[in-house]
C-alpha cells in the first residue's frame, strides 16, 4: 500500500503524488481512495479504489536510476514487432502501456518507430491510433525518466532515442 505524499506512477496519467488516502461510503459499502494528482497536470485530481485490482496493476514505484539504467542498456535488444489487424494492434498497445512494464511500453516505441520506417518509404503514413500510442508511450517513460534522473525531458529524450537506433 502506498502513503500519503508517496510519488507514484499511474500509467494512465504519468507522475502523480498520492495527497490523500479517503475513506468514501457509497451504497453502504466504505471503501478507500488514493487521491492523486499529476505532476505535470496540478489541477487534475484522480481518485482511485486502494483495493480495485486495476489500481494495483495501474499503479506502480518509480523506477530506481540504476533500474532506469539497466532497462536504457537492454533497449537495443529489444525486438520491434507489428500487428496487422488495426484494433488488435490498438488494443495490445494500449494494454502494455497500461501494464506498468517499462521495457515493454519502449517496445511499444521501438516498434512504431521500426514501422514508421516501413512505410516512410511507401509513401504512407502512421495510423492516428498508433500516433496517440506514441505519445503516450513516450510521455511515461519521458516523464518518469526525466524525474528520477533528474534531467531535462529533451536529454532524457534523446537519449532514449540514441538506445532506440541502436
Amino acid at each position: 500500500m502506498f502513503s500519503i505524499n508517496d510519488i507514484v506512477i499511474y500509467t494512465t496519467y504519468g507522475i502523480c503524488k498520492i495527497s490523500n488516502i479517503k475513506e468514501e461510503t457509497f451504497l453502504g459499502k466504505k471503501e478507500s481512495y488514493y487521491v492523486l494528482h499529476p505532476l505535470y497536470e496540478e489541477k487534475t485530481e484522480i481518485n482511485l479504489p486502494v483495493d480495485n485490482p486495476m489500481t494495483k496493476l495501474r499503479l506502480c514505484s518509480l523506477l530506481s536510476k540504476d533500474e532506469i539504467n539497466d532497462i536504457l542498456n537492454q533497449i537495443p535488444f529489444l525486438e520491434a514487432y507489428w500487428i496487422e489487424r488495426d484494433n488488435d494492434r490498438k488494443i495490445q498497445f494500449a494494454d502494455k502501456i497500461k501494464s506498468g512494464n517499462r521495457l515493454e511500453v519502449i517496445n511499444v516505441i521501438k516498434s512504431i518507430l521500426n514501422h514508421i520506417e516501413e512505410i516512410k518509404n511507401k509513401g504512407r503514413k502512421l495510423h492516428a491510433t498508433d500516433e496517440s500510442a506514441m505519445r503516450d508511450a513516450e510521455k511515461l517513460i519521458v516523464d518518469e525518466f526525466s524525474y528520477v534522473i533528474e534531467l531535462p525531458k529533451e536529454e532524457i529524450r534523446i537519449k532514449l532515442y540514441e538506445q532506440l537506433k541502436k
